[in-house]
């Protein structure tokens, strides 16, 4: 299950690397590409896999709704190419995921290691602090945050940011939410190391606290900070599409997600299912993925688990 996730991973990498090739649209924003609400087309028409169907209207009458190979997962209410939003909606679902993770993991190193190895007043007052963000209600804070700071350009003169809601700000704020939560479990992991006989010995020769910290600590937490950062991903992913759906995110037609078309498709999912089906879809793909890859990761790292090959297959 593990080499399932990690195939789909690496194809979603690429596509979010290389969108326009996939697409069949290169504009995400450009609407009346086809008839709106045009069904879906994986197959031959007139088949389950291309269906055609026929909408009764009392306004403007009968209309024969048939789907086409140009648009494979059809349109939505103003004539945009699901699939082009699917594709493109790849490239900020790995933004978010891969710029809030590698946030939260510098964050969870430097607390995490810090208040494990050193403990005493150092662990007391970083794991306090940690306690008042993990107390803070998570959803709140997430629709709260991005409003509050989305009028400030948080980087000044660089490109990264500018003043309304954007991913840069999204990225931030996952980051430092998701370093709080991590930071228990890399700091767990280094009570563990601390207390080997090697960490000793090293302190006898008269190896200061950072030779140590990177010599002997950080590798032997690594295969702890891969596992939780891979997991980590999925979260970040599945929490930026929620923001989208309850209407908290990135509002701009040039960068779709998937959570916005789950926002969009809610009015009319009673009707067209498929609307919310397909952006659905892929975000639980996603998480799955990361998810599945982070516990056979986890059985190829920790010895107690692996047994003599590993279980990563």
């Amino acid at each position: 299950m593990a080499m399932a996730g990690l195939m789909f991973i690496c194809m979603m990498v690429i596509v979010a690397a290389f969108p326009q090739v996939f697409a069949t649209h290169g504009d995400p924003s450009a609407t009346n590409v086809a008839p709106r609400f045009q069904e879906y087309c994986l197959g031959p028409r007139g088949t389950p896999f291309c269906p055609t169907v026929v909408e009764h209207s009392k306004l403007t009458g009968d209309r024969v709704v048939e789907g086409s190979l140009s648009q494979p997962f059809g349109t939505d209410a103003v004539g945009h190419d699901n699939y082009s939003l699917i594709i493109f909606g790849a490239r900020w679902a790995v933004y978010v995921g891969v710029g809030a993770v590698a946030i939260s993991t510098l964050i969870a190193l430097i607390v995490g290691i810090a208040s494990g190895f050193w403990l005493g007043w150092v662990d007391i007052v970083a794991q306090r602090l940690v306690d008042a963000i993990m107390a803070m209600p998570t959803l709140v804070v997430l629709l709260a945050l991005p409003i509050m700071i989305g009028s400030v350009d948080l980087d000044g003169p660089l490109p990264f940011d500018k003043p309304s809601i954007t991913f840069f700000k999204l990225v931030l704020i996952l980051g430092i939410l998701g370093g709080a939560s991590a930071s228990r479990v890399i700091r767990a992991a280094v009570l563990t190391v601390r207390s080997q006989q090697y960490i000793d010995a090293a302190r006898t020769i008269g190896a200061s606290d950072l030779r140590i910290m990177l010599r002997y600590v950080l590798p032997n937490i690594f295969g702890t900070l891969i596992v939780q950062a891979t997991i980590s991903l999925g979260v970040m992913i599945l929490a930026e599409a929620a923001l989208s759906f309850l209407g908290f995110g990135v509002v701009d037609p040039m960068k779709p997600t998937w959570g916005q078309m789950l926002n969009r498709a809610q009015q009319v999912a009673a009707v067209h299912p498929w609307q919310a089906i397909w952006p659905g879809a892929f975000i639980a793909l996603a998480v799955l993925s990361f998810n599945m890859l982070g516990d056979g990761l986890r059985d190829l790292l920790d010895p107690r688990l692996r047994g003599g090959y590993g279980n990563f297959r």
